[in-house]
Protein backbone atom coordinates (compact mmCIF):
# COMPACT_ATOMS: atom_id res chain seq x y z
CA UNK A 1 0.00 0.00 0.00
CA UNK A 2 1.43 3.52 -1.17
CA UNK A 3 0.56 6.26 0.96
CA UNK A 4 1.47 9.57 -0.50
CA UNK A 5 1.92 12.91 1.79
CA UNK A 6 2.05 16.27 0.91
CA UNK A 7 2.74 19.18 2.77
CA UNK A 8 1.97 22.54 1.32
CA UNK A 9 1.47 25.93 2.90
CA UNK A 10 1.34 24.42 6.83
CA UNK A 11 -1.25 21.98 5.61
CA UNK A 12 -0.23 17.97 4.82
CA UNK A 13 -2.66 16.11 2.69
CA UNK A 14 -2.40 12.20 3.38
CA UNK A 15 -3.48 9.92 0.52
CA UNK A 16 -3.84 6.49 -0.51
CA UNK A 17 -2.74 5.35 -4.15
CA UNK A 18 -5.64 3.51 -5.30
CA UNK A 19 -4.35 2.84 -9.04
CA UNK A 20 -0.57 2.10 -8.92
CA UNK A 21 0.40 2.92 -12.43
CA UNK A 22 -0.67 5.64 -13.96
CA UNK A 23 -4.38 5.45 -15.15
CA UNK A 24 -3.37 7.67 -18.15
CA UNK A 25 -1.05 4.17 -19.34
CA UNK A 26 -2.84 2.13 -21.47
CA UNK A 27 -0.27 -0.46 -21.52
CA UNK A 28 0.07 -1.52 -25.48
CA UNK A 29 2.75 1.12 -26.18
CA UNK A 30 5.45 -2.11 -26.92
CA UNK A 31 6.93 -0.81 -29.89
CA UNK A 32 7.90 3.23 -30.14
CA UNK A 33 8.99 5.25 -32.54
CA UNK A 34 10.48 8.84 -31.90
CA UNK A 35 8.48 11.78 -30.34
CA UNK A 36 5.24 9.10 -29.65
CA UNK A 37 1.80 10.97 -28.65
CA UNK A 38 0.83 10.13 -25.27
CA UNK A 39 -2.24 7.94 -25.00
CA UNK A 40 -4.18 10.85 -23.57
CA UNK A 41 -3.83 13.61 -25.83
CA UNK A 42 -4.51 10.89 -28.72
CA UNK A 43 -7.63 10.36 -26.57
CA UNK A 44 -8.48 14.00 -26.48
CA UNK A 45 -7.73 14.61 -30.03
CA UNK A 46 -10.48 11.38 -31.34
CA UNK A 47 -13.10 13.02 -28.72
CA UNK A 48 -12.62 16.79 -29.88
CA UNK A 49 -12.40 15.91 -33.90
CA UNK A 50 -16.13 15.58 -33.58
CA UNK A 51 -15.71 11.76 -35.33
CA UNK A 52 -18.97 10.13 -34.16
CA UNK A 53 -16.97 6.54 -34.19
CA UNK A 54 -19.11 4.85 -36.82
CA UNK A 55 -17.68 5.82 -40.01
CA UNK A 56 -14.30 5.28 -41.61
CA UNK A 57 -11.06 6.68 -40.00
CA UNK A 58 -7.49 7.14 -40.51
CA UNK A 59 -4.69 8.17 -39.35
CA UNK A 60 -1.95 8.64 -42.92
CA UNK A 61 0.91 9.61 -40.32
CA UNK A 62 0.40 6.96 -37.49
CA UNK A 63 3.95 6.82 -35.93
CA UNK A 64 3.25 3.91 -33.50
CA UNK A 65 -0.36 3.91 -33.81
CA UNK A 66 -1.51 6.14 -30.90
CA UNK A 67 -4.40 7.93 -32.65
CA UNK A 68 -5.48 5.28 -34.32
CA UNK A 69 -5.61 2.62 -31.60
CA UNK A 70 -7.60 5.32 -29.34
CA UNK A 71 -9.69 6.03 -32.18
CA UNK A 72 -10.46 1.74 -32.52
CA UNK A 73 -11.01 1.22 -28.61
CA UNK A 74 -13.27 4.60 -28.57
CA UNK A 75 -15.39 2.90 -31.59
CA UNK A 76 -15.36 -0.55 -29.99
CA UNK A 77 -16.71 1.03 -26.37
CA UNK A 78 -13.58 -0.61 -24.51
CA UNK A 79 -13.21 1.32 -21.44
CA UNK A 80 -9.20 2.20 -20.79
CA UNK A 81 -7.57 -0.15 -18.20
CA UNK A 82 -10.33 -2.40 -17.47
CA UNK A 83 -8.76 -5.25 -17.84
CA UNK A 84 -5.79 -4.01 -15.29
CA UNK A 85 -5.50 -5.29 -12.10
CA UNK A 86 -5.26 -2.08 -9.36
CA UNK A 87 -3.11 -1.48 -6.62
CA UNK A 88 -6.33 -1.17 -4.50
CA UNK A 89 -7.21 -4.44 -4.85
CA UNK A 90 -4.20 -6.03 -3.50
CA UNK A 91 -5.58 -4.81 -0.54
CA UNK A 92 -6.26 -7.17 2.14
CA UNK A 93 -9.80 -5.99 2.89
CA UNK A 94 -10.38 -5.46 -1.51
CA UNK A 95 -9.78 -8.65 -1.88
CA UNK A 96 -11.57 -9.90 0.64
CA UNK A 97 -14.68 -8.07 0.20
CA UNK A 98 -14.90 -6.42 -3.26
CA UNK A 99 -13.34 -8.75 -5.53
CA UNK A 100 -17.01 -9.93 -6.90
CA UNK A 101 -18.31 -6.55 -7.75
CA UNK A 102 -15.12 -5.46 -9.48
CA UNK A 103 -16.00 -8.68 -11.40
CA UNK A 104 -19.23 -8.17 -12.23
CA UNK A 105 -18.27 -4.47 -13.26
CA UNK A 106 -15.46 -5.53 -15.69
CA UNK A 107 -18.05 -8.16 -16.85
CA UNK A 108 -20.34 -5.68 -17.55
CA UNK A 109 -17.99 -3.14 -19.42
CA UNK A 110 -16.90 -6.43 -21.60
CA UNK A 111 -20.32 -6.95 -22.49
CA UNK A 112 -21.13 -3.84 -24.01
CA UNK A 113 -18.15 -4.22 -26.55
CA UNK A 114 -18.63 -4.09 -30.21
CA UNK A 115 -17.51 -4.29 -33.45
CA UNK A 116 -15.04 -0.65 -33.90
CA UNK A 117 -15.24 0.88 -37.77
CA UNK A 118 -13.36 0.38 -40.09
CA UNK A 119 -9.69 1.93 -38.94
CA UNK A 120 -6.86 2.56 -40.95
CA UNK A 121 -3.01 3.89 -39.90
CA UNK A 122 -0.36 4.43 -42.74
CA UNK A 123 3.29 5.65 -42.27
CA UNK A 124 6.05 6.26 -45.19
CA UNK A 125 8.73 4.63 -42.46
CA UNK A 126 8.59 0.75 -42.24
CA UNK A 127 9.72 1.33 -38.42
CA UNK A 128 6.47 3.06 -37.67
CA UNK A 129 4.46 0.59 -39.52
CA UNK A 130 5.61 -2.22 -37.58
CA UNK A 131 5.82 -0.26 -34.08
CA UNK A 132 1.65 0.21 -35.22
CA UNK A 133 1.28 -3.09 -35.85
CA UNK A 134 3.06 -4.34 -32.65
CA UNK A 135 0.75 -1.67 -30.73
CA UNK A 136 -2.33 -2.90 -31.97
CA UNK A 137 -1.89 -6.49 -31.24
CA UNK A 138 -1.15 -5.49 -27.58
CA UNK A 139 -3.96 -3.44 -27.41
CA UNK A 140 -5.91 -6.67 -28.68
CA UNK A 141 -7.44 -3.98 -31.19
CA UNK A 142 -8.40 -4.83 -35.30
CA UNK A 143 -6.64 -1.82 -37.41
CA UNK A 144 -5.69 -2.04 -41.46
CA UNK A 145 -1.80 -0.68 -41.64
CA UNK A 146 0.29 0.04 -44.52
CA UNK A 147 3.47 1.55 -45.84
CA UNK A 148 2.23 4.30 -47.80
CA UNK A 149 3.04 8.64 -48.19
CA UNK A 150 0.47 10.71 -46.68
CA UNK A 151 0.55 12.73 -49.75
CA UNK A 152 -0.45 9.95 -51.88
CA UNK A 153 -3.53 8.78 -49.00
CA UNK A 154 -6.38 7.42 -50.50
CA UNK A 155 -10.40 8.40 -50.03
CA UNK A 156 -12.00 6.34 -47.57
CA UNK A 157 -15.13 4.77 -49.15
CA UNK A 158 -17.49 6.03 -47.38
CA UNK A 159 -15.83 9.29 -46.47
CA UNK A 160 -14.86 9.48 -43.06
CA UNK A 161 -12.49 11.14 -40.70
CA UNK A 162 -8.95 11.85 -41.25
CA UNK A 163 -6.72 12.25 -37.86
CA UNK A 164 -2.88 13.49 -38.09
CA UNK A 165 -0.17 14.76 -35.80
CA UNK A 166 2.28 16.30 -38.27
CA UNK A 167 5.81 17.32 -37.37
CA UNK A 168 6.28 20.19 -35.43
CA UNK A 169 9.53 21.09 -36.53
CA UNK A 170 11.21 21.41 -33.05
CA UNK A 171 14.58 19.25 -34.18
CA UNK A 172 14.73 20.66 -37.53
CA UNK A 173 17.61 19.09 -39.63
CA UNK A 174 19.81 20.91 -42.77
CA UNK A 175 17.55 23.11 -44.71
CA UNK A 176 15.86 24.68 -41.62
CA UNK A 177 12.21 25.01 -41.85
CA UNK A 178 11.54 25.29 -45.54
CA UNK A 179 11.53 21.31 -45.77
CA UNK A 180 9.10 21.21 -43.36
CA UNK A 181 6.83 24.03 -44.88
CA UNK A 182 7.03 22.61 -47.91
CA UNK A 183 5.89 19.14 -46.62
CA UNK A 184 3.01 21.41 -45.14
CA UNK A 185 1.98 22.59 -48.05
CA UNK A 186 2.42 18.91 -49.80
CA UNK A 187 0.27 17.34 -47.02
CA UNK A 188 -2.82 20.20 -47.50
CA UNK A 189 -2.12 19.79 -51.01
CA UNK A 190 -3.35 15.94 -50.82
CA UNK A 191 -6.08 16.22 -48.71
CA UNK A 192 -7.94 18.73 -50.72
CA UNK A 193 -8.55 16.47 -53.24
CA UNK A 194 -10.22 14.35 -50.99
CA UNK A 195 -14.16 15.51 -51.18
CA UNK A 196 -16.35 14.70 -48.36
CA UNK A 197 -14.15 14.01 -45.34
CA UNK A 198 -13.36 15.32 -42.26
CA UNK A 199 -10.05 16.35 -40.83
CA UNK A 200 -8.84 16.87 -37.57
CA UNK A 201 -4.93 17.66 -37.52
CA UNK A 202 -2.45 18.25 -34.16
CA UNK A 203 0.25 20.89 -34.76
CA UNK A 204 3.07 22.91 -32.77
CA UNK A 205 4.46 24.53 -35.57
CA UNK A 206 4.21 28.07 -36.28
CA UNK A 207 4.41 27.59 -39.74
CA UNK A 208 1.48 25.25 -40.12
CA UNK A 209 -1.81 27.13 -40.48
CA UNK A 210 -0.35 29.12 -43.50
CA UNK A 211 1.71 26.60 -45.49
CA UNK A 212 -1.01 24.37 -45.06
CA UNK A 213 -3.37 26.04 -47.54
CA UNK A 214 -6.60 24.77 -46.24
CA UNK A 215 -9.03 26.56 -44.20
CA UNK A 216 -9.83 25.45 -41.01
CA UNK A 217 -13.65 25.17 -39.79
CA UNK A 218 -14.71 26.50 -36.13
CA UNK A 219 -12.19 27.26 -33.56
CA UNK A 220 -9.12 26.04 -32.81
CA UNK A 221 -8.32 24.17 -30.00
CA UNK A 222 -5.13 24.50 -27.94
CA UNK A 223 -3.51 21.20 -26.29
CA UNK A 224 -0.32 20.03 -24.69
CA UNK A 225 1.99 17.52 -26.07
CA UNK A 226 4.13 17.89 -22.84
CA UNK A 227 5.54 21.28 -22.61
CA UNK A 228 4.87 22.02 -26.27
CA UNK A 229 1.81 24.23 -27.17
CA UNK A 230 -0.67 22.64 -29.94
CA UNK A 231 -3.01 23.65 -31.77
CA UNK A 232 -5.84 21.45 -33.39
CA UNK A 233 -7.55 22.61 -36.40
CA UNK A 234 -10.45 20.92 -38.15
CA UNK A 235 -11.06 20.51 -41.93
CA UNK A 236 -14.14 20.04 -43.68
CA UNK A 237 -12.66 18.77 -47.38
Amino acid sequence: MLIVAHLASGACTVSLDLAGDLLSNRGYRVHTVEAPLREALAAAVVLYSGWNGATPLCDPLCGSGTLAIEAALLSARRAPNAHRRLACERWPRTSAADAPVLGRLRAELAAREVEPAPIFASDRDAEAVEATRANARAARISIHVSLEDAREMKPLEPPGQLLLNVPYGERLEAGGRKPLKTFYHQLGASLRRLRGHRAAVLSGSEDFESAFGVRPRGPRRTLWNGPLRCTLYQYEL
